[in-house]
């Protein structure tokens, strides 16, 4: 891949040639949060997501505005390994393991699981798109895997 991402040029933030990676250069990052365990990083919105044992607190990071309070969402019971939200933040994925992901409707309640096929297989990572035939795509052991919601 050539050339940085976008938010590589803003001077709290720079960025890896791997999109998934940030690396808080300044300010240094405080969290005033009781209880946030992790951060993670959503390159799909730009956001940095703080979790605590039931919640999920979002910031955005570019463009970057200080002292902005979080969005936050609840965390239903289970691990998280990776979570994202969708490109129009009204899903959110939320892998649970190697071979499950959840994918909860934020303005319905709604849930539903994406599994693997088989036990040889495992979920590396996953990514929203814009792409007209899919919604998420799913890097497995076995390859790509292109997905639609069904939340319409």
């Amino acid at each position: 891949m050539s050339g940085k991402a976008s938010a590589s040029n803003h001077p709290c933030f720079s960025v890896s040639d791997a999109l998934s990676h940030v690396y808080i250069q300044y300010p240094p990052l405080k969290c005033a949060l009781a209880g946030t365990g992790s951060f993670l990083y959503d390159d799909g919105n730009k956001l940095l997501l703080g979790l605590t044992s039931d919640r999920v607190f979002s910031w955005k990071t570019a463009p970057y505005i200080p002292h902005v309070a979080p969005s936050s969402d609840p965390l239903f019971d289970g691990p998280v390994l990776s979570i994202r939200y969708s490109l129009d933040l009204k899903l959110l994925a939320i892998q649970r393991s190697n071979y499950e992901v959840q994918i909860w409707n934020k303005q319905t309640g709604d849930t539903i699981s994406q599994k693997c096929r088989f036990e040889s297989e495992s979920i590396l990572g996953f990514f929203w798109t814009d792409c007209p035939i899919c919604d998420i795509v799913f890097v497995k052991t076995s390859g790509l895997n292109f997905k639609i919601t069904l939340f319409g």
